[in-house]
């Protein structure tokens, strides 16, 4: 959906398409995706989404790169917090489903995790992606070993992949669930990370 301050002309065709299609993914499912659904979710013919994007693969991979635009872009905005614990419960929270575009991310991600297990087209994207987050948590917990901050017996290697199970876990877990379980995520991510850094 085109931001508050922008016009529809302002916005180049292939992002609105590709933010369609994660509509259609968030709302109906992957395997609703075609041309026909995109092109009536984003309010462009046929015809021009098929121009952008030849195949409905191609509007898969579509949508799940701008997904992690959107998400990489919002994680780099709020950055800024104080103590290693602090800043990742502020930049993990914004790939957790909490409202808006962050549930349409954490149901593209969810959509696209499962989808991968039997696509092997599929598989190896989903999995680099994956590994550029674990990368960005592993930098921080590199520096958070370095000023003494991961409980004893971990190291950013054995850490890495709780924190990465811990958000995944959550946005699986709190994708559809009542509100007021929903209202508790960002509590739960607190309290996860807690058992990895004191700070």
């Amino acid at each position: 959906m085109p931001q508050e301050n922008e016009s529809r002309g302002m916005i180049p065709a292939r992002v609105m398409i590709a933010e369609a299609a994660i509509r259609v993914i968030a709302q109906q499912g992957f395997d609703v995706v075609s041309v026909r659904t995109v092109a009536q979710e984003s309010g462009i013919s046929p015809g021009t989404v098929q121009y952008h994007y030849k195949t409905r693969r191609d509007l898969l991979l579509a949508a799940l790169e701008r997904s992690v635009e959107r998400q990489t872009q919002r994680v780099m905005a709020a950055r800024g917090q104080n103590g290693y614990r602090a800043f990742l419960a502020r930049t993990l929270r914004e790939l957790l489903p909490l409202e808006g575009v962050r549930r349409e991310d954490a149901a593209v991600w969810v959509s696209f995790g499962a989808a991968a297990s039997t696509r092997d087209w599929l598989a190896s994207v989903y999995w680099q992606n994956l590994q550029i987050f674990h990368e960005g948590v592993l930098n921080v917990l590199r520096r958070a070993q370095e000023d003494g901050k991961l409980h004893e017996g971990l190291t950013p290697d054995t850490a890495a992949p709780l924190v990465t199970a811990l958000v995944n876990g959550l946005a699986l877990d709190h994708l559809n669930a009542p509100e007021s379980v929903r209202e508790g995520t960002e509590q739960a991510l607190d309290r996860g990370l807690s058992l990895i850094l004191t700070d």
